[in-house]
């Protein structure tokens, strides 16, 4: 599981990302910020989350099969 840190906009856009706790693999934390960045424009966030930038850390959990 990879620990991303983020703050968007409210129209859903990525205005920036870090790896706030790596997987311990550095492919997967590269993979964690790549999928962050395809997955825009986010969703808006509900009308009851004030600010024009919101920050957020989200866990991206990998599953591998061997």
């Amino acid at each position: 599981t990879a620990h991303i840190r983020f703050t968007m906009d409210r129209a859903g856009r990525v205005l920036a990302a870090v790896l706030e706790r790596g997987s311990g693999v550095e492919r997967l934390d590269r993979e964690s910020l790549d999928l962050l960045a395809r997955a825009q424009p986010l969703p808006a966030p509900p009308a009851d989350v004030l600010g024009e930038r919101i920050e957020l850390v989200v866990p991206i959990q990998f599953s591998l099969k061997r």
